[in-house]
This record gives structure tokens, sequence and C-alpha cells, in this order.
């Protein structure tokens, strides 16, 4: 379909951990990370996970195995994840944050034997634990992963029933977050990490900026604080933001010279506020102001609108066209498209697709279904109800079942 995303190059042969040590390799010096006073290096995040990885793989990590990392956002973290890709395995992030009992289950659902903490968790009982502190002299860690292995396992919030932990390749992040012009990425950006570290928007804050070259500033503390970013974005000249509809709203109207300096900003996770993008593009005309879609099971954005005067003046904001490698259908109840103007269900295809749901093959034949336009691909079925307009970018109309969100949460 004509109105899909854009083919592009990518590197599909290159892993996420790969594409940071190459940035390490050109910008050694450059700093990767800002946490507090404490400033990281490429060169110095490089070897810290390449030591951190020489452990893990002493210890037994490698391919086909998910690691769990129970660590408060800051410069560890982030090690501790770089070093679970180096040995070849995959990663989910449980958010310190989160009660006992969820965390337990998402162990168990993922198969997790052994979890990257600071401290031995003694509610979860069964489980081995190393200290990200640990790191293992010898010769670098020659890693055993693919482009198509597991990079990460992220759980959704599970308000509609049990949590379900979304299968997601290296390529999938690599092929969102490259070769992509959404926004611009690359080294002379400084990114915002402000999101929840269990969420799709983690990656794209922390990549976004990683695996570029750019500079990440970790937000500490678990959930975003409107009056903490406005203070680091002050302080680190931060440039590109990512926020949920419901905290720009916030940031807009409490803290309205926050975006000073920032070139770029993107939000989602619910409806936009018209009012509030208006307000915003007219204090801030030359800011490049993009909403984005996607739910997680296709990896962070799908569709992205620059946001515009002209829609300043429509009931709400497009969610926009596809991305780059990215492709989605809108269709009726069998599978044949619909005309422009008529309301169908979204189907999601291409890169980012996720591989399924963790331990849970039954759901995800339900809901990754076979192509019925690319033999032998597959596509997600959203649930979510949309039209295309007749330039091309899609409207968002809800849900095809009885689902809202409120803050992002379903």
């Amino acid at each position: 379909m004509e109105w899909n995303g854009a083919a592009a190059d990518f590197p599909g042969d290159r892993c996420v951990h790969e594409l940071v040590a190459e940035q390490a390799a050109l910008l050694p010096a450059k700093i990767a990370l800002v946490f507090g006073a404490e400033r990281v290096s490429y060169g110095e995040l490089e070897a810290r996970a390449e030591g951190f990885a020489r452990r893990l793989a002493s210890r037994g990590v490698g391919p086909g195995q998910i690691v769990g990392v129970y660590l408060e956002r800051g410069p560890a973290l982030v090690v501790a994840l770089l070093a679970v890709l180096k040995a070849g395995a995959g990663y989910t992030v449980l958010d310190t944050a989160f009660p006992v009992e969820r965390l337990a289950a998402m162990t168990r659902q993922a198969g997790v034997s052994l979890v990257v903490t600071a401290d031995e968790l003694g509610w979860l009982p069964g489980l081995e634990f190393v200290s990200v502190d640990g790191v293992e002299a010898g010769v670098p860690v020659v890693s055993q992963a693919s482009p198509g292995d597991v990079a990460c396992v992220m759980f959704t919030s599970g308000s509609t029933g049990v949590p379900k932990g979304v299968v997601a390749s290296h390529r999938s992040v690599v092929g969102t977050l490259t070769s992509q012009d959404f926004v611009h990425f690359g080294a002379g950006e400084v990114w915002l990490q402000c999101a929840p570290v269990s969420w799709d928007a983690f990656a794209l804050e922390l990549f976004g900026a990683l695996l570029h070259g750019a500079t990440c500033v970790l937000q500490p503390g678990q959930v975003p604080e409107p009056a903490v970013i406005a203070g680091l974005i002050a302080e680190h000249s931060i440039t590109t933001v990512h926020v949920s509809a419901s905290l720009l709203n916030f940031l807009v109207d409490e803290y309205p010279r926050a975006f000073v300096g920032v070139r770029q900003v993107m939000t989602g996770g619910e409806a936009a506020s018209v009012a509030h993008l208006a307000a915003l593009l007219g204090a801030y005309p030359r800011l490049r102001l993009v909403n984005g879609y996607s739910p997680v099971e296709s990896m962070i954005f799908t569709a992205c609108h620059t946001v515009r005067a002209e829609d300043l003046g429509r009931a709400a904001i497009p969610v926009g066209r596809p991305i780059a490698n990215k492709r989605v259908y809108v269709l009726d109840g069998d599978l044949a498209p619909v005309p422009v103007g008529v309301v169908g269900e979204l189907y999601m295809a291409g890169v980012g697709l996720a591989d399924g749901y963790v331990g849970q093959s039954g759901l995800t034949a339900l809901r990754f279904v076979a192509n019925p336009f690319e033999p032998g691909e597959r596509c997600y079925r959203t649930g979510d109800l949309v039209r295309w307009r007749g330039d091309g970018v899609l409207d968002f109309l809800g849900r095809a079942d009885d689902q809202v969100k409120i803050r992002g949460f379903r």
C-alpha cells in the first residue's frame, strides 16, 4: 500500500549492544549517561558492560535465557542491560516500584532463573542473584546473539488481566530506532530518560540516544516527576523529550517554561489534547512536536504525526503515517481493506513486530495472525479502530472492545 512506511536500509544485521559498542569505539570520551553528579562516557560504559558481561557468562548466562534486572534507574541499570545483551541473553526490567506479587509473577512467566540486583531478594525464592558491581577479568565476551534473538521482554500493565510479557528482538529495537526520520537521531542530541523502566518508552529514550552517540540524562526515581523533568531540561540543555500525553498536559499547564531549548518533543500513550498542543506550539513555534502511536506489541512507535498548525483546528490530533519499514492495514471483519474514511480495525506488520507473548502460545496465535497480504509474514491485531484520511494519515477512533486508557494504562 502506497501509504505504508517507506522501505529504508537499516543495520538489520547488528544487535543493540553491537551498535552501542560501535559508538563507544567512535566516541570513547563522549558522555553517554548523566545521572545526578555522575557522568559516564561511552568508553567507560562499554568497559563496565563488557566486564560485567564476562561475569554473567561465567555464571552460564547465554542465548535463549531471560535475565531479570532489578535495579533502580541509574548507570548501573544501563550497564546491566548491555551486559545481559553482550552475554547473548535477553533482559526483562523488574521495576523496583512494583509490588512483590507482580514481580514474582513476571519472573515465573518469563522463565527467569537469574536476577541482577544490588541485594538478594528473599521474596523471589528459587532464583539465583548476581550483583552488578562484580566483574570478571579476561578477554572480551564474544556474543552469540543474533539480530533475531530476544533483546527484551516488556510486560503490559495487566489492567485487562494478567500482565503479558511481550518478546522483542534486537531487530525490532534497531529497526525502530535507526534509519528513521520521525525525529532527528544523532550524536548532537541530549535525550531525557524519564519513562518508567518497564515501559517500551524506556527503550526509546535510552537506546534512541545510545544507538546514535547522543547523551542520555537519567531522571532519578522510578516515576516521571514534572518538577524534576523541568529542572533537568534546563540544567543539561536537553534537546529531545518524550512524555505521555497526560504528563505533557501537566507540564504545559504548570511548567510552561520547561521546553526552553528543547528541539523535539514526542508524545503518545493516549489521546493528545488539542488545546495543550496548541498552547505548546504557540509558545514554541519552532518546536518539532510528534504524536506517536503503537501498542508495545509493535515496539514503541508504528505511526507518527508531526503536529502542524492546521491540525490544531481539528477535534483530535491524528496518529499519522507508518514510519519506515512498518506497515499497517485497516480491515473489516473479513480481513478485507476498508475504503478511505471508513472505520476498521488496525493491523500492524513489518519491522518492530514482537515475536509474541512469552509462555502464552495460545494468546500469541490469537493476536499475531497470518498476514493476508504478505505470505509467510505475520501481523498484529491491535483491537484499535482507525480510519484513513484522504491524505494518507490515520485517525485513531478508540477501541473495538470496552477498553479505555487513563494516563497510558489500559
